[in-house]
């Protein structure tokens, strides 16, 4: 994506020049980032003349976008009301983070330590990255740099295949993710943790790295299931 996707507008009042016309990356990637920030909540409805406008683009165009957001997880279509942000209930979220925690710690046993330098040394620019954005509660950049991160992080385990896994079910969990992401303090505990594991691999620890993977899972997944359970009460 390259360009910067403004939220999208409830109001339908939102346009963009002609020369700003979106292509269907560009669509997922800004509906990604809203649902991630909270502009987009659960269950809400995307509409198709609203996206349009927004993104100066036709309507197959949206319906594409659509398509590809359903796939990957992040909305979902109900016959004869349309497309909206996906609502994962409790068993499906247990089911993600059971199947990350699997793949996460399976590339963690597989990180080479004492870690390379150059591999190390790109690790600790993305964190100093993300942990800035943190400072200055910049969300957009703490979402991206975050992504960042993990990539970095699970990139060197060698397995191509387990690393695209690996950011395939991250990516499904961004719709779970939206509450942790704007709370201060759990931004705080994510940067935190981010730097205990970069001096896990430089401690050449695994085991310490694998319990601190393995925690770093929980705060989104217990707050979504918390605000499930209290818009069932």
């Amino acid at each position: 994506m390259n360009r910067t996707a403004q939220p999208l507008s409830t109001s339908g009042t939102e346009t963009l020049t002609s020369s700003s016309t979106y292509g269907v990356d560009d669509i997922v990637a800004a509906i990604e980032e809203d649902i991630v920030l909270g502009r987009l909540h659960p269950r809400e409805r995307l509409v198709e003349e609203t996206m349009m406008e927004r993104f100066d683009c036709k309507r197959h165009v949206v319906r594409q976008a659509l398509f590809q957001l359903d796939s990957i997880g992040l909305t979902e279509r109900i016959k004869n009301r349309g497309a909206f942000v996906r609502s994962y209930p409790p068993e499906e979220v247990e089911d993600i983070y059971a199947m990350r925690e699997i793949l996460e710690l399976a590339a963690v046993s597989r990180l080479t330590l004492p870690a390379p330098q150059e591999w190390l040394t790109e690790l600790e620019e993305v964190h100093q990255r993300h942990s800035e954005a943190v400072n200055a509660h910049d969300l957009r950049q703490v979402f991206h740099m975050n992504i960042a991160f993990h990539r970095t992080l699970f990139r060197a385990c060698g397995n191509e295949y387990l690393y695209a896994t690996i950011n395939d079910l991250a990516q499904k969990a961004h719709g779970i993710r939206f509450i942790a992401i704007t709370d201060r303090d759990a931004l705080a505990q994510a940067r935190n943790e981010h730097q205990l594991m970069i001096e896990a691999i430089r401690d050449e620890d695994r085991e310490r790295l694998t319990d601190l993977c393995r925690q770093h899972l929980l705060p989104s997944k217990n707050r979504y299931l918390e605000l499930y359970a209290g818009t069932k009460e």
